[in-house]
């Protein structure tokens, strides 16, 4: 089994200063890891960091109390959650220690004497050059090496243990790795990235990562091709139509015929109703959401923050004049960080839009009566699309994705949290967002696989 520990930027910031503070002492802080992909994956739900003045610090040498571990413990052990030591070697050593495999065991030991499971916790150093290497360990008291490390913020940074390599570098690569670099080609062939809706963003999206060399792309989408998706969906034939294809079965079909060995797997379901597709979406580095359904957008921003997965949300918007002409033609990009705003906190929708569209998804006959009635908001709208907006707003999107594994930019990346543009008035803008933390999703953040899953009753059955 291999495994992966992510953190969010904003901790690892808080884990590098406590454990650098510049006098070249070890020191010592403790990590709450939700677990994921079967136990395989830690998310940092929260850092303890070890006051300085209650440890015996030397350059290669660290002796702390437990005793705020111990104060915890009782509802770690409650939530299940996973407890990951992480220090500092000043001196850059690259390895565990005699005396870190000696402070390990008598620690693990104490902390498997309060659990009644054999679930997996870790043992890490944090360098000064901002790598990590590490361990687990299980009830035995024996460790099996971490072979991947994300830090998720404004940069996606994804170290492994291991080399690999770029499959074909001369040859279908040559014209990525000019531009973006044989690193950048590298780490792309090592990312999984998941893409919800594969229509008219969707699928110039899913077009792009493919041919930039995306290792694996985990499509989802419950429609079949129909006559009027012909103008805007990339691959898709009037045999399709005909035939009513699946969206992503369409896609597979063009994206195995290209020839970049890209590992596809479709879902053809939705994700509001759907738990295995949200556990086949958690185990990515990264999210699409290409969707116009405002309960699926908030299912997206839900699993971003409960497995640290950044969101891209793609939406386009054509407005009538209502006299038989446009108004308007818009779109925003939004780049969602798991616990900072939400596209909610950010206004893209309420939450009275998000009820009326999950009565719409549950419950339609109920819907039209509250419409009716006027107790409820009418999103029951269908807005025209055509491809070459869609692929504008799709490119703006990638590129977006590009920037945040590769220096592309000029400016900080924290002035794109969002990218807003119009046709009809020309423009094309970017913002940082200033909008308020989501609080509901800031708890959860980092909590990983729970029952329900992302906590939503409607996956109350789910095994």
């Amino acid at each position: 089994m291999k495994y992966h520990f992510k953190i969010l930027e904003a901790d690892f910031i808080s884990l590098k200063n406590h454990l650098y503070p510049g006098d070249l002492n070890e020191a010592v802080s403790i990590a709450i890891c939700g677990r994921a992909n079967n136990g395989a994956t830690f998310l940092v739900h929260k850092i303890i960091n070890v006051p300085h003045e209650l440890c015996v610090r030397k350059p290669d040498f660290i002796q702390w109390p437990t005793t705020q571990l111990l104060n915890e413990l009782p509802n770690l052990v409650k939530k299940n959650m996973a407890i990951f030591k992480i220090h500092s070697h000043p001196g850059g050593y690259s390895k565990f220690s005699e005396l870190d495999d000696k402070s390990d065991y008598e620690f693990f030991e104490s902390i498997y004497g309060w659990y009644d499971n054999s679930e997996l916790h870790g043992s890490l150093v944090l360098l000064p050059n901002n790598s990590f290497f590490g361990r687990v360990v299980n009830e035995n008291l024996t460790f099996n090496e971490i072979e991947k490390f994300s830090r998720v913020g404004r940069e996606i940074v994804i170290n492994y243990k291991n080399n690999f390599s770029v499959s074909n570098p001369n040859s279908i690569n040559l014209r990525n790795i000019q531009t973006l670099g044989e690193g950048t080609l590298k780490l792309l062939s090592q990312m999984t990235i998941g893409v919800v809706g594969c229509s008219g963003t969707g699928s110039p999206v899913i077009e792009q990562l493919a041919r930039l060399g995306a290792g694996k792309l985990i499509l989802v989408d419950p429609d079949k091709i129909e006559y009027k998706n012909l103008n805007r969906i990339i691959n898709a034939t009037l045999n399709d139509a005909d035939n009513k294809s699946y969206k992503v079965e369409v896609l597979k079909r063009a994206i195995d015929s290209m020839g970049f060995n890209t590992d596809l797997e479709t879902i053809n379901t939705n994700i509001c109703e759907d738990a295995e597709a949200i556990e086949s979406l958690s185990k990515c580095d990264i999210l699409f959401g290409c969707m116009d359904s405002i309960d699926g957008r908030q299912i997206l921003n839900t699993v971003s923050s409960f497995y640290l997965i950044p969101y891209i949300d793609v939406g386009v918007k054509i407005i009538s004049d209502k006299r038989g002409g446009i108004e308007q033609i818009c779109g925003t990009v939004h780049y969602i960080i798991p616990g900072e705003s939400s596209l909610q906190s950010r206004g893209v929708f309420t939450a009275e839009e998000l009820r009326s569209t999950n009565l719409l998804r549950v419950d339609q006959e109920e819907y039209n009566r509250q419409k009716k009635s006027g107790y409820i908001v009418d999103i029951n709208v269908e807005a025209p699309a055509v491809i070459s907006i869609n692929m504008f707003a799709a490119s703006l999107a990638v590129n977006e994705f590009l920037s945040h594994i590769h220096p592309i930019k000029n400016e900080k990346l924290e002035e794109f949290d969002i990218i807003r543009f119009s046709l009809t008035d020309f423009y094309l803008m970017n913002e940082q967002s200033l909008d308020p933390i989501d609080i509901y999703l800031k708890k959860y953040v980092g909590r990983g696989d729970i029952k329900p899953i992302i906590n939503m009753p409607q996956f109350t059955n789910h095994a």
